[in-house]
């Protein structure tokens, strides 16, 4: 399992970031520890948690997707040291993350450029870019970049998950593509997102997101996602990606609520999703039902819309997001529950696969 101790760290980075951050809205004073809590706590989730998922992905899904052998395969595990060290002197040094992911940056690159492959590029220049990102402390460009990447891989999972899942022959039997859509709604985000990043509360940054939020909820329709309300593990695919255009939609009316729809919605829910489905199908159980792994999506949807409540609940915002902490850390304890044990092992056994 080459994704092993990657989506182990990301469940336990998980609970520490936000688990550090619920001392702060009990008021308890950790300016000692942490200088900058509320920056602290967006960089562990963009530059650490996500990342280092990320990582895991990519070092399962690159060689099927370019074809050809990892390269250089005994280099991925030492991302593992330059992840920790970055972990352990982000309260300090805002910066201590963009070795690891200009790390990862070069070996995706690598793995692309080897294999020659044009379709996974525009993969490795979001990977680069977050890096860079990394390295400025450009926090709110992290999230665009992030986003960026559920938009891109989240069209290739929910639309192959799903025709695997209804028994189809490949994800052309669930939908026509057409290329020239797909182009359109990625340049319509790229410019929402741009708008996002550049002038919030403008007029035109919130029609254009507005017509994103349109075309990525079209391009969600395409992939029928009603048609897996019977399998939870490919339905969380679908509505973490539907957290996009929700994000879109609240530009327009609340820029501080899409982040939230954003972070704990598309990359929460849809990081939880993929982690899942990838241990499970490596354990020979990809479709497997399971309460506890249901438990956690609900607790992670939960914790989406909590987080959203918060944004416009004012003086009660405190306890509002204090719930959405504790639906979130449910989440992961949940997770770790389900798939722990496994990560820890490295090897499936018949009970592990059954119940999971």
């Amino acid at each position: 399992m080459p994704f092993r101790p990657f989506f182990l760290l990301t469940a336990l980075d998980a609970l520490l970031a936000v688990g550090l951050w619920l001392p702060v809205l009990l008021g308890w004073d950790v300016s000692g520890v942490i200088a900058d809590p509320a920056g602290w706590h967006g960089r562990a989730l963009l530059f650490g948690t996500l990342p280092a998922m990320m990582a895991g992905f990519l070092r399962t899904a690159l060689p099927r997707w370019t074809g050809q052998p990892l390269v250089g395969a005994r280099l991925w595990p030492l991302l593992v040291p330059p992840w920790l060290a970055g972990r352990a002197l982000s309260p300090w040094v805002a910066t201590a993350h963009a070795p690891f992911l200009a790390a990862l940056a070069l070996l995706v690159t690598a793995q692309v450029v080897a294999a020659r492959d044009r379709r996974n590029a525009i993969v490795a220049a979001l990977v680069g870019a977050l890096a860079g990102a990394a390295l400025c402390d450009a926090v709110p460009a992290a999230l665009a970049l992030s986003l960026g990447l559920v938009m891109l891989l989240g069209g290739r999972i929910a639309p192959s998950l799903t025709a695997t899942h209804l028994g189809l022959s490949s994800k052309a039997a669930l939908f026509t593509g057409r290329p020239w859509f797909e182009h359109a709604a990625a340049l319509a985000a790229a410019c929402a997102l741009a708008g996002w990043l550049a002038a919030p509360n403008s007029g035109t940054t919130a029609a254009a997101s507005l017509l994103a939020a349109l075309m990525q909820t079209a391009r969600l329709l395409q992939w029928r996602g009603w048609r897996t309300l019977d399998r939870s593990s490919v339905l969380a695919v679908h509505a973490a990606y539907a957290c996009v255009p929700l994000g879109f939609a609240a530009v327009a009316a609340s820029p501080g609520m899409a982040v939230h729809f954003w972070t704990v919605g598309a990359l929460g829910l849809m990081g939880f999703a993929v982690m899942a489905s990838m241990i499970r199908k490596h354990a020979g159980n990809a479709f497997g039902r399971s309460a506890v792994v249901t438990g956690c999506y609900a607790l992670t949807a939960l914790a989406v819309v909590l987080r959203a409540v918060a944004a416009a609940a004012g003086e009660d915002g405190p306890l509002w997001l204090l719930a959405a902490a504790g639906a979130w850390s449910a989440a992961v304890v949940l997770f770790l529950v389900a798939f722990g044990r496994l990560l820890v092992r490295g090897r499936p056994n018949c009970s592990t696969v059954n119940q999971n």
